[in-house]
């Protein structure tokens, strides 16, 4: 997939976004830089406001990387813009202009 591909997802009422091996984020669109209360490209989940919950949110995330399979849970924020969110997470195994990474699709369910 292309950055130019995802462009089309920015306006989608989900959290959608792209990470690279090392947790930086590579793509994120308009509803998770809303919920991060900023962009999120180029930063991990230590530099987000949810710093605190960074580690549980990348070992999914590095699970994905190391079984290749798509995982479907349940991730629970400490902080974000709506305060505490529980949200329902899908990742998946991909690649963004190139470079291997794990995206990911969520929507807060409380």
């Amino acid at each position: 997939m292309q950055l130019a591909d995802l462009e089309k997802f920015d306006g989608v009422p989900f959290l959608f976004w792209a990470k690279d091996e090392q947790g930086k984020y590579l793509w994120g669109n308009r509803t998770i830089s809303q919920f991060a209360s900023g962009d999120v490209v180029g930063k991990t989940d230590r530099d987000m406001v949810w710093a605190d919950n960074a580690e549980v949110l990348q070992a999914a995330d590095k699970q994905v990387f190391s079984t290749g399979k798509p995982i479907f849970r349940h991730e629970k924020i400490d902080k974000s813009s709506r305060g505490q969110a529980t949200l329902n997470v899908c990742k998946w195994l991909g690649e963004l202009d190139g470079t291997r990474c794990c995206y990911g699709i969520s929507f807060v369910i409380e």
